[in-house]
């Protein structure tokens, strides 16, 4: 048998292979870059933060051209409305600019700040409006129990005001990081629970009594992940009257690994999804379960003395997996788990626009406009196998 143990040796040169799959016809030039070194992506609890500093690889000057001369491609844009509409949140894609489209470009999800729209390689995605989603929601989910951060928030306030939220006025400071102190009427936004009742034409208001036979009612957890900084505990909102107090509903969205990435262990993590899991499991019996990724943190590390915020591109997806692992596995072919791939969505995006956008938001909140595009995935993931 081979000796491998040299493998492990720090003072060694590694050679790590890896495998890039080029669908889209393009020029590309390959670029390399270290990230990290000595596994300083994941700053555990004796490990501050860490400076993100990529060192560039040298490399070959080699351009590759991929061509579809004959447009039989199955990923070429001749061909994309030809595919099944997605009925996946977690759809791998690509961004492609508005001008290139050889369709009408209002037949997908509409475009980001910088004009390009998101578009999944094996799947279709369609325009959804506000109005739609809802009636979607009143006949297949007319109850929904959606817990969530800061991000979540923010994606609420879309759908309770049908899309409205910051359609005027994207450049502002509310709509491209910061809502924190926004008044908002829709639903009570900063509340711990706060359900609300949404109704196609007229929007999200605040639920007052029994929910109506004709709106759907989404009931919105605040929570701060699965950390211990929740107070009371994340857990305590499952008390022995949970059902009683909030009915049960057919779906239920779990918006998390932020907090838990910034504040938390993966070990301390791995612990409290599990706990989550049995919960849902006793607490949610049947309904569909939607896990949302953590938002993608991108292009440096957070260094601010006071939070020391412990983000790192590969540690938040370390935690997401970790989450989307337990979930998949324990209910396997028991019930419906879809992953709301938010963070890929802003993975794929050019790393200038990544750079450019995120840099600017200490909260790491995206811009209104890729909220936009991440309902979309949601709407048509859910909907797609219920509307007329």
């Amino acid at each position: 048998m081979a000796d491998h143990t040299h493998n492990y040796f720090r003072d060694r040169t590694h050679v790590y292979e890896a495998d890039v799959v080029l669908r889209d016809a393009d020029v590309y030039h390959v670029e390399g870059y270290i990230e990290f070194r000595h596994a300083k992506w994941n700053a555990e609890a004796f490990l501050d933060p860490q400076p993100f500093e990529p060192e560039q690889l040298k490399m070959p000057d080699v351009q590759i051209n991929v061509l579809d001369e004959d447009g039989l491609s199955p990923y070429s844009l001749q061909r994309y409305m030809d595919l099944p509409l997605c009925t996946d949140s977690d759809a791998d894609g690509r961004w492609v600019s508005v001008d290139v489209l050889p369709f009408d470009a209002s037949l997908v999800p509409p475009p980001d700040n910088h004009n390009l729209v998101w578009l999944p390689y094996d799947c279709r995605l369609q325009r959804f409006t506000y109005s739609n989603f809802t009636k979607c929601l009143l006949r297949k989910y007319p109850l929904v129990h959606w817990f969530g951060d800061s991000n979540t928030r923010r994606a609420l306030k879309k759908v309770s005001t049908l899309g409205k939220w910051c359609a005027a006025e994207p450049d502002s400071l509310v709509c491209t990081c910061n809502d924190n102190t926004e008044p908002f009427t829709n639903y009570n936004a900063n509340q711990r629970i706060s359900p609300f009742d949404l109704d196609p034409e007229a929007g999200g208001a605040v639920a007052t009594g029994a929910q109506s036979e004709n709106k759907s009612r989404i009931v919105a957890f605040k929570w701060d992940g699965l950390t211990t900084r929740n107070n009371p505990p994340w857990a305590e909102y499952f008390t022995s009257d949970f059902e009683e107090r909030l009915g049960r509903p057919k779906l239920a969205l779990f918006g998390m690994t932020n907090w838990d990435t910034a504040f938390e262990s993966r070990a301390f993590f791995a612990g409290e999804v599990a706990q989550l899991a049995d919960i849902v499991d006793a607490k949610y019996p049947g309904a569909d379960v939607v896990l949302r990724t953590g938002q993608y943190y991108c292009c440096t590390s957070d260094m601010d003395k006071f939070w020391k915020r412990r983000y790192s591109r590969l540690r938040n997806s370390f935690f997401d997996q970790t989450l989307i692992d337990h979930f998949k596995t324990k209910f396997a072919g028991s019930r419906n788990v879809l992953v709301w791939n938010v963070a890929q969505l802003s993975e794929r995006r050019p790393y200038k626009l990544r750079e450019d956008d995120l840099l600017k938001c200490a909260a790491n909140h995206v811009r209104s406009e890729i909220i936009e595009i991440e309902n979309q995935v949601l709407m048509n993931a859910l909907c797609n196998n219920a509307i007329d």
